[in-house]
């Protein structure tokens, strides 16, 4: 039926549609176009308003307009994002741009450790057969119930021990520890879906296991892949609590920003934030738009039962 239909002529099918149109589809189809059109302007009406406002001259939300006046735009809360800086040594780079490249490390790193420990883990449970795999398994499943906010005391005093503290490839490794268990049951139920006698093809051409891992496994799997690194990269640039603990000295994007709208702070600029909320978004969705595609497929992928 898809293969006629695609072989008709644009008129046909015009002429088809409104033939079998009733009165009935006509009103549902026209309250669902309704129900995303009103879902749209719910979604982009803060959007818009957080980048009219980052354009805004002024320093309070008041003096925001409910309708932009483009004629009134002006540049300098950006100017002051790029600029304004706290330190006084020579060459120091301003602040935003410190906190913003400091950010980007620890979530950079976050994503290449998360895909790289997790496709290990994932392979080793969807393959092997060892004493107390399903004991592991639950034991990760019984972890994933804890947010790892619970143990900021403890982080905080062993990081503190060790010397750790404002280090951002150390937070790296918290964001890395909390995201192997979640990850691994995803990549599990995907790579049970690879069929083992690639496994066995390889094996007997020599194959190692990592070999078999990277070079048949792994392409298999960019899919999934592709979807836990971009939800890795993203927890680092949202995170305000563990950055706040563990690195208070070397402010990450997200606390720097933050300070923007303590109303008892000395750099009060809700204003600003809005304008510095704005530009972080641009590697989040520069990260997005590469991963699209693996985006919906990777959410129920790795949803196999067993």
């Amino acid at each position: 039926m898809e293969k006629v239909l695609y072989k008709m002529p644009f008129k046909a099918k015009v002429n088809r549609f409104f033939r079998t149109l009733t009165l009935k589809k006509f009103i549902l189809g026209l309250l669902a176009q309704l129900w995303l059109l009103l879902m749209v302007v719910i979604v982009l009406t803060p959007v818009l308003w957080m980048i009219s406002a980052s354009f805004t001259r002024g320093t309070t939300l008041e003096s925001v307009p409910v309708y932009p006046r483009f004629s009134e735009w002006t540049l300098a809360n950006y100017r002051y994002l790029f600029t304004y800086t706290s330190s006084t040594e020579a060459g120091a780079l301003p602040d935003y741009v410190q906190t913003f490249l400091t950010t980007l490390t620890i979530a950079t790193a976050t994503m290449i450790l998360v895909v790289i420990f997790s496709s290990l883990v994932g392979f080793s449970f969807s393959r092997y057969k060892f004493k107390g795999k399903k004991q592991v398994l639950l034991s990760m499943m019984a972890l994933q119930m804890f947010p790892s906010f619970m143990g900021m005391l403890a982080l905080f005093m062993f990081f503190r021990q060790f010397g750790l503290l404002n280090k951002p490839l150390a937070l790296a490794m918290i964001y890395v520890a909390g995201s192997i268990p979640y990850n691994t049951f995803i990549v599990r139920g995907f790579m049970r879906n690879i069929p083992k006698s690639l496994d066995e093809a390889a094996f007997i051409d020599g194959a190692t296991n990592l070999q078999t891992l990277f070079m048949i496994i792994i392409p298999l799997a960019v899919p999934i892949m592709g979807f836990i690194a971009v939800n890795a990269f993203m927890g680092p640039w949202l995170d305000y609590i563990l950055p706040s603990v563990i690195m208070p000295q070397r402010l990450t994007v997200a606390v720097w920003l933050f300070r923007l709208m303590d109303p008892l702070g000395s750099t009060y600029e809700p204003i600003t934030f809005m304008a510095g909320a704005l530009f972080i978004t641009i590697p989040i969705m520069i990260v997005q738009i590469f991963m699209q595609r693996y985006l919906v497929y990777g959410l129920t992928s790795g949803a196999d039962k067993g």
